[in-house]
């Protein structure tokens, strides 16, 4: 993929992307993406929390949403404000888990974290399960450098269209009961 192709891709995907609106939520939803992504999202979602943005944040991703809530804890959040999923594996399960244990709670409107790349997917995925999303980009590690970022521009149009030939942004409900999926707290 090109640089143009990349800036091309990129401007694609912010079409899809509307701004966060500084809305308070009932949680901040925070999607693991693996190590190197870890310390950004967990900066984001330490400002928000200081903003008072949602009462609750609540990590979603096997291999990450633990890591995230002991970094949260780390930067002096209270523990009792921090929750998660470790079970999800897909932008999917992340949606499905997140919905099976916030819904039955009253949870209708999230802040969703994750980075700029994998937040149109996310957002629509999400929506899908009838949460109200306020998209919130955490930024890509600097030393994803720009080969990187264009790598990971083309996978999220390879999964935007993907989920949407599945049609996982369709309104739909979570598939799978609570005690299904176990939460980190």
């Amino acid at each position: 993929m090109s640089p143009l192709g990349g800036k091309i891709g990129a401007a694609g995907l912010a079409l899809l992307v509307p701004a966060d609106n500084g809305q308070p939520a009932d949680a901040i939803v925070v999607l693991g993406r693996g190590e190197r992504f870890r310390a950004s999202r967990v900066q984001t979602v330490t400002d928000l929390w200081r903003e008072q943005r949602a009462p609750l944040i609540f990590a979603s991703g096997r291999g990450d949403a633990i890591e995230i809530g002991q970094m949260l804890e780390a930067n002096g959040l209270p523990p009792e404000s921090i929750e998660g999923e470790p079970c999800s594996t897909t932008t999917n399960e992340n949606a499905l888990f997140t919905a099976a244990l916030l819904k039955p709670r009253g949870a209708k409107r999230l802040v969703l974290v994750t980075d700029f790349p994998h937040m149109a997917r996310s957002l629509l995925t999400f929506r899908s399960l009838g949460f109200e999303v306020i998209p919130h980009t955490s930024p890509i590690p600097a030393d994803y450098g720009p080969k990187g970022e264009r790598l990971l521009v083309m996978r999220e149009w390879i999964g935007l269209i993907s989920y949407g030939l599945m049609g996982r942004y369709f309104a739909r409900t979570a598939e799978i009961h609570p005690v299904d999926v176990t939460s980190v707290y």
